[in-house]
């Protein structure tokens, strides 16, 4: 995947709206949980090791929660990036392979994924919900707006 064409920057949200509000529906749903059963946990006698462990598992129950409701993913001149608090960084020239998976019917639900395998580093997955990034990967996946399987009059070799 090398950048054949000049682009702007551009820079958007990892996932859908629709994945956000979903994400923020469930959270909700398990403080309310949570909340309705504070008298039943309160009289129970619980080990310092299941609290240890409940508290690892809400600590990456929220983390995720925030990932998906902050996260944003960017493309820059040489570098693609995604995160929001730490960023993932792997430059455009060390990239081995990749794969566009993409429903286009199921944008709005399912965020498109970027698979990304680079040299000597391993596998990354780049999420991207932003019309204006999936165009800047498309032109760089597939050297073209529209991808090839998309267009009639495209030859596929």
């Amino acid at each position: 995947m090398t950048p054949s064409h000049a682009f702007a920057p551009v820079e958007g949200a990892s996932f859908p709206v629709a994945i956000k509000w979903l994400a923020t529906l469930a959270m909700a749903v398990l403080l309310a949980t949570v909340w309705g059963a504070r008298t039943q946990l309160a009289a129970m006698p619980l080990p310092p090791d299941l609290l240890w462990l409940a508290g690892l598992a809400a600590v990456v129950v929220v983390w995720h929660f925030l990932n998906i409701v902050f996260a944003t993913t960017a493309i820059a001149g040489d570098t693609l990036s995604q995160g929001w608090l730490w960023r993932t960084s792997i430059r455009l020239s060390d990239i081995a392979q990749v794969k566009l998976l993409r429903v286009r019917r199921l944008d709005r639900w399912v965020a498109p994924r970027l698979v990304v395998r680079t040299r000597g580093i391993g596998n990354h997955t780049f999420h991207m919900a932003d019309p204006a990034v999936l165009a800047i990967i498309d032109l760089l996946v597939h050297g073209q707006n529209e991808p090839a399987l998309n267009n009639p009059s495209a030859s596929v070799p």
